[in-house]
Order: structure tokens, then C-alpha cells, then sequence
């Protein structure tokens, strides 16, 4: 199973163990010979997701969808619901103690516009999104897994990049930033086989001092990090 992220918001969440379950399964972690599965849920108010999906009726309203995968405690996507009324916005997110302080947020801000889920990344693309329907990708800082053993779980395989590109419109934008050189090194030309890419020297126009807690905390600290953007062919 795939990691959705790591440091997308770089918020914190206290919160325990669920009862009967394990430190790694509250987190959502997988444990060894017993990965951990996740509901189908999204929310507020909870909804189990069953393909095909209609968004339409999960959001009230026909519009292009925006997610954001390995949104943390919610910072960056609940900043994009406020921005773009216009578009359907989905948090995903996979680690439980983030999780939890997502929907809270969420539920708190009460957006029209905004659902978060804990469903795995890459179910959420193969089952339950239609061709062409997301304006917009956003996947901040995943988890790289830097050891060699772990490269598997990354999340942005060939196959993934080819769900992004399916459910991608015409006319959509997926961003992408990391500060891991090595993951990037091996992420751009999976991505480039899929997409016209456009790497950035510097920090996004619209977002100088960072889009994530993490990444205005690297910018401080003066810290490297790789971004592109990418575009159907």
C-alpha cells in the first residue's frame, strides 16, 4: 500500500491509539504481513464512497474536483477551498493522528466546497474517479522512504502517474513539490513519460514564502526543494 504523504501540512495532532488497534494502525500505517485498510469514507457528513461515485451528490453541485494527497492537518486545502469556491475540493489524507485533526478542521470550517477522506490515494484514483474530472492535483513533501527496502511504498509509481494523467482534464494542473533530490530525480521523468512538465527554480509566484508549513519552515532554513508543474500533453 502507498504512503499519501508525510509533511503536506506539518500540523499536529495529539490524540492516542484507538482502542483494540495498534499505535501503527491508528496512524495508518501497514505492519508487517497486515496492511491496514482503510474506510471508504469521506466527509463531513460521512459518506461511504461506492463506484461509480456520483460527485454530484457527494458535494450537492456539479463542478471539477480539486484534491490535495497527504494534506496533513489541513492547512493547504482548506486554503484552496477558500480560494476557488468555484471548484469540488477533496483532502487526502492517511496518517490517522493528522486525520483527525483534518476533520475536525473541516468539519469546523464547514466549507460547502470541501470533503476529506482517509480512503488510500491510489484506491481513491482507480475507483472512484472518473476520467478527466480533477482540475487540479496537489501532492506536497511525500513520503520518500529513503531506504532502498521501503522504495516500493512510494507513492508516485508508473501507475499511479497513470491514474493522475487519466482522471487529469484536458486542461488540468497537477504541482508537485519535494525536498528530497533523489525522489524527485526519480519522479520526473515517471511524471515527464505522462505529462509536459515545467520544473520551477524557485518558490510558486502565487506562494513565495511556502504553500505548506513545511515547506515556509525549509524556506527559512534556507533548505532545497524541488518543485514542477505538470500538464496534459
Amino acid at each position: 500500500m502507498s504512503g499519501t504523504g508525510r509533511r503536506g501540512d506539518g500540523a499536529t495532532g495529539g490524540g492516542t491509539a484507538t482502542r483494540g488497534r495498534s499505535d501503527a494502525e491508528t496512524r495508518g500505517e501497514d505492519t508487517p504481513g497486515k496492511p491496514f485498510e482503510f474506510p471508504n469514507i469521506i466527509e463531513p457528513p460521512p459518506v461511504e464512497l461506492k463506484a461509480p461515485v456520483d460527485w454530484s451528490v457527494i458535494f450537492g453541485r456539479s463542478a471539477p474536483l480539486l484534491i490535495e494527497i497527504g494534506c496533513g492537518g489541513g492547512r493547504t486545502v482548506i486554503g484552496l477551498s477558500i480560494k476557488h469556491p468555484e471548484l469540488n475540493c477533496i483532502g487526502c489524507e492517511r496518517a490517522g493522528e493528522y486525520y483527525r485533526l483534518l476533520r475536525q478542521r473541516a468539519t469546523k470550517r464547514a466549507l460547502p466546497n470541501l470533503k476529506v477522506t482517509r480512503t488510500d490515494a491510489a484506491v481513491l484514483l482507480e475507483k472512484f474517479l472518473p476520467d478527466a474530472c480533477v482540475r487540479e492535483y496537489h501532492i506536497y513533501f511525500p513520503d520518500p522512504w529513503p531506504k532502498k527496502k521501503h522504495h516500493k511504498r512510494r507513492l508516485l509509481t508508473d501507475a499511479f502517474c497513470a491514474q493522475l494523467r487519466r482522471t487529469l482534464e484536458p486542461a488540468g494542473t497537477l504541482y508537485f513539490a519535494t525536498d528530497h533530490k533523489e525522489y524527485f530525480d526519480e519522479v520526473l521523468p515517471r511524471l515527464e513519460k505522462v505529462f509536459s512538465i515545467e520544473p520551477l527554480a524557485g518558490p510558486w509566484p502565487d506562494a513565495p514564502e511556502g504553500r505548506t508549513n513545511f515547506e515556509v519552515k525549509y524556506i527559512k532554513q534556507g533548505r532545497p526543494i524541488w518543485r514542477l508543474i505538470a500538464k496534459q500533453k
